[in-house]
């Protein structure tokens, strides 16, 4: 996070106790893309991603949500508010080890974006 922050602002907002047909806070719906990262979602490549992140940049996106489900899967009522799918694996990881693999893939993307080398 402490690298990722150099590049854009970045904050954790872990949800406890979802139910099944509450959606997002009210506050994470005036973001410019809710992404929800499902098994089924589309994989990327990490010059894909960047490319995406630039892309959405360069169309006015500023705030970018990335929710990731529950133990049992994505409630239903964020299901129905997620406009984009993503899939990091096939496998299923600990809510701790996919927020750092993204996290990771996120930092790649802007290190890409500005010119380091870091993905090689």
């Amino acid at each position: 996070m402490k690298r990722l922050s150099r590049h854009a602002t970045v904050e954790l907002c872990p949800i406890k106790n979802w139910k099944d047909d509450e959606g997002l806070p009210a506050r994470f719906l005036k973001a410019g893309k809710i992404v929800g990262l499902f098994v089924e979602g589309r994989q990327r490549t990490s010059q894909e991603l960047s490319q995406q992140l630039q892309q959405w940049m360069n169309s006015g996106v500023s705030h970018l949500v990335l929710v990731i489900g529950a133990a049992e899967g994505m409630p239903s009522g964020v299901a129905e508010q997620i406009r984009e799918k993503w899939s990091l694996s096939q496998l299923t990881f600990s809510h701790q080890l996919i927020r750092l693999l993204l996290l990771e893939a996120l930092y790649r993307s802007f290190d890409m974006l500005h010119g380091g080398r870091y993905h090689k």
